[in-house]
């Protein structure tokens, strides 16, 4: 495939600068959140670290194999067509291209919760406790899902692959930080929570209660939850249940049968014992930021 070129000067930038870039983000990270946590934990960290770290080891090499030259070739096979932004003045464009693309991060996030998406986005779900680890544990499956989505339809749209890539660093930058179990101040975050996606926000998207994990699909902005009314705060952190109640045994989560999950039939919002995690509808707005 002519139009995947693995090795294109693009991508030996990213290479280059930014996996470089993400490391780090990722260490500071991980040494924030273990001297700040912000949730309790469930689960011993050396196990769900190697767990996580396992079913991550397909889906990165997968992701800069696949995704990343899609969106460079992609993004050079459409440019002569002069797509919609290609008519925009920069620094225009690029603002466009880059609201765009966050906007398909959100909106494929919200594909991954349908039915037929929802077998492979699971594995990242039902990990029991959230930190930066979980921002790794993606199915590769899902990662080779998404390019026809977040490159076939970027490109389609005009963005160029320059920009596609440069965004990729902010996304996994971002999709990291609100993975974090890190307690930040909460004034800070109250202040952060009406633009950007935050751990406490990302949090809730992870709770075991459904109408809590269908809210908060942004990645970036919470702009387009706003839009959309799918932005919810107002849950306190200590009351969240983190998972997918139907994996909540931790002895069911090894490795091979996360991997084989996209496999297996999709299961009722439920414990294994039948019940169903829920939680009473907090006071006040949705939208104002619990501690």
């Amino acid at each position: 495939m002519s139009w995947l070129p693995i090795s294109h000067p693009l991508l030996k930038r990213f290479d280059t600068w930014g996996t470089p870039v993400l490391a780090a983000v990722g260490l500071g990270l991980l040494l924030l959140e273990t001297r700040r946590p912000l949730r309790r934990r469930t689960r011993p960290r050396p196990e769900r670290w190697v767990r996580n770290v396992l079913v991550a080891a397909p889906s990165l090499p997968a992701m800069r194999l696949t995704l990343l030259p899609a969106m460079v070739g992609l993004g050079q096979l459409m440019a002569p067509y002069r797509p919609p932004f290609s008519r925009l003045p920069e620094p225009v464009r690029t603002l466009a291209e880059v609201l765009l693309l966050d906007y398909l991060g959100y909106s494929w996030h919200r594909l991954l919760h349908s039915p037929l998406l929802w077998r492979f986005h699971r594995v990242h779900h039902c990990d029991l406790d959230m930190d930066l680890t979980t921002a790794w544990r993606f199915h590769f499956g899902e990662m080779l899902a998404s390019i026809p989505y977040r490159a076939g339809l970027a490109a389609l749209l005009g963005v160029r692959g320059s920009t596609a890539l440069g965004f990729e660093v902010v996304f996994e930058a971002c999709t990291a930080f609100h993975h974090t179990n890190l307690e930040l101040p909460y004034a800070v975050e109250r202040r952060l929570a009406p633009f950007m996606v935050t751990p406490r926000a990302h949090g809730i998207h992870h709770s075991m209660v459904e109408r809590e994990t269908q809210s908060n699909f942004g990645v970036v902005l919470t702009l387009w939850d706003r839009l959309h009314r799918t932005l919810r705060l107002n849950v306190p952190q200590q009351e969240l249940i983190i998972g997918v109640p139907a994996y909540a045994d931790p002895a069911g989560q090894t490795v091979p049968r996360l991997l084989q999950l996209p496999l297996e039939p999709q299961d009722a919002w439920a414990r294994p014992d039948g019940s169903v995690p829920e939680h009473p509808e907090y006071a006040g707005p949705a939208t104002a930021l619990a501690e």
